[in-house]
């Protein structure tokens, strides 16, 4: 039993209060590296997706319209110059790239649990969803880098 034991590699995990000691864990196991940068992506686009978006939406097309703004909506130089800042420009780059993977994101996982659970068809989900995401996403930087976002 001891020799069993010796020949497993040991790894302490930290909890607050006390130590676990984990000997399952098989060595020489890869490191996963783009996944937590995606799940990281995705949460940024459901912050955004959830809180900016609708205000934005009111800003854009009711405040503006109704005359909740404070300058003449109707004025295209008054308006062309308020999205001229670089700030804006970068607000709705991280706005379209947020939700966009934020969406591509759940929609994976929803033909995931629609049946789509197959190692291929994951790994197919993953690189056009993704590709749908980071395509978008360059879109959206182009446009704000060239200022034809409006």
């Amino acid at each position: 039993m001891a020799e069993e034991i010796s020949a497993v590699r040991e790894t302490t995990a930290w909890n607050p209060g006390r130590d676990t000691v984990h000997a399952d864990v098989p060595e020489g196991e890869p490191e996963v590296v783009a996944e937590p940068l995606f799940w990281g992506l995705f949460s940024l686009g459901g912050f955004i997706t959830a809180f900016l978006f609708p205000v934005t939406l009111f800003l854009l097309f009711f405040a503006a319209p109704f005359g909740l703004w404070p300058t003449d909506p109707a004025s295209y130089p008054t308006f062309s110059a308020l999205w001229q800042g670089p700030l804006v420009r970068l607000f709705f780059f991280v706005l379209i790239g947020g939700s966009l993977f934020h969406g591509t994101h759940r929609l994976k996982f929803m033909l995931v649990d629609a049946g789509m659970r197959s190692p291929g068809a994951q790994a197919f989900l993953d690189v056009i969803l993704n590709a749908v995401a980071i395509l978008g996403s360059l879109g959206a930087l182009y446009y704000a880098a060239r200022g034809w976002l409006f």
